[in-house]
């Protein structure tokens, strides 16, 4: 008897626990909550705490849009005393402005100690850095404003820190307009550099270009230049890679809304100049042309960038097949071979070089063994979404699921030495987004 009483007393708490659960998730978890930052903790709620107290107010924090640091908070020594400072972004609360403000803060034992509201040159924050540019063995802040959701004209500020007397302050050495930037050692000689990228499609009376400045005496001075294609409409990755004993620079830029180039730069020490080798004044020149906009990657994870290339158009039913090439200054090597789609990467086995045509029609994938003169479909490939999914899961085996994308497949009856396993398939796809 008391077993069963005990029994009824755990059902009806379990029961009221769980009816608790659905009130909290119900009524706390509306989308206006969830669009609420989360609260700071420790370092992050000192900070956030010391900056009100400056701010008069109480503060949102932002995190930049884009770029190397993505937090609202991040740290990094500022006055070379061994020990970690904060950059912070924020907004004011129940202010009906799109103001945005940055604030530095130096640590002094366990206090933070904040400088005055820096109000920001745009309506947002777009990408931050810290770079020595004035090798003094202290960074100074490298700052990317943007206005208005702008792709072309953004405001890069470049900011120092002083530490006077017991006050943090900032102070602004220059600004500079532009579209993307890397916060860099581009001369390969021990100091860093900014280089800017300055995209002027929408002007044709202005050459785009690429500049690398130094900042001497406040001032950011650009010690070499070189033009950039002209028929760029978004800059979608700018990456940087070690080649032999040199920083290069690849620019990836989206060209006639479907197509891409990617675009190199380095420092020729040797001569002084900042070098495009990739340069042409008709963009379908290129070697880098390519269908499609997915970017250099490192597709082998062998730690070096290589560049999708592959013919725009092609009069054959196949797709054409994408190069992947790693570029050494003389040449460009052949990594691996495959396809190369918005939707779909596939490496090659390499027996399958010359033999293969891939037919693509709307999310399928056809791959044919041609080796013979004749096709024989070694399978179909699927490429489709969960919702899709649920209506074509009886006809396609399941290989993976990626960030929501799932593949599927369906092998063909076939007796081509080309053909593969499900297993191998899966090995062959490719995921870098």
């Amino acid at each position: 008897m008391k077993l069963r009483i005990r029994q009824a007393i755990y059902i009806v708490l379990a029961i009221a626990a769980f009816s608790l659960l659905i009130y909290v998730v119900t009524n706390s978890q509306s989308p206006e909550s969830l669009m609420n930052p989360p609260e700071a903790a420790g370092d992050y709620k000192d900070i956030q705490n010391v900056i009100e107290k400056t701010a008069d107010n109480g503060i949102i924090l932002k995190a930049p849009n884009e770029g190397e640091y993505t937090t609202a908070i991040t740290f990094m020594d500022l006055n070379g005393d061994n020990e970690n400072d904060a950059v912070a972004f924020y907004r004011i609360k129940n202010d009906d402005t799109s103001s945005i403000y940055m604030s530095v803060l130096l640590k002094n034992g366990n206090k933070w100690q904040a400088s005055e509201p820096i109000k920001g040159q745009g309506n947002d924050i777009l990408e931050f850095s810290y770079g020595d540019l004035d090798f003094d063995s202290v960074p100074e802040i490298v700052v990317g404003w943007n206005m208005f959701d702008s792709k072309d004209n953004n405001t890069l500020s470049v900011y120092s820190v002083t530490d006077e007397s017991g006050v943090t302050g900032i102070k602004q050495c220059d600004s500079l307009i532009y579209t993307k930037m890397y916060v860099a050692d581009v001369c390969n000689e021990g100091r860093q550099e900014i280089l800017l990228i300055k995209n002027t499609y929408n002007d044709e009376s202005i050459p785009a270009g690429a500049d690398v400045y130094e900042l001497e005496d406040g001032t950011l001075k650009s010690i070499g230049s070189t033009e950039l294609s002209a028929s760029v409409s978004l800059y979608k990755q700018f990456q940087m890679q070690p080649v032999g004993n040199m920083n290069v620079f690849f620019l990836d830029g989206v060209v006639n809304n479907t197509d891409m180039i990617t675009e190199i730069l380095y420092w020729d020490k040797e001569n002084g100049k900042l070098e495009n080798p990739t340069y042409t004044s008709q963009v379908s020149d290129f070697n880098t042309y390519r269908a499609g906009t997915v970017p250099a990657t490192d597709i082998n994870a062998d730690g070096v960038l290589e560049i999708p290339v592959s013919e725009v158009s092609d009069d054959s039913e196949f797709i054409p097949v994408t190069e992947w090439q790693q570029f050494d200054f003389s040449k460009y090597i052949d990594i691996a071979q495959g396809v190369c789609t918005d939707d779909l990467i596939f490496n090659f086995p390499a027996n399958w070089e010359g033999n293969i045509g891939v037919i693509q029609k709307g999310k399928v994938w056809s791959f044919y063994d041609i080796s013979s003169g004749e096709r024989e479909k070694l399978f179909d490939l699927i490429v489709c979404d969960l919702s899709e999914w649920q209506s074509l899961k009886d006809k396609y085996d399941q290989l993976t699921i990626h960030y929501g994308t799932i593949y599927g497949v369906k092998l063909s009856e076939t007796d081509s030495k080309l053909a593969l396993s499900k297993n191998e398939i899966q090995k062959c796809i490719i995921n870098i987004r």
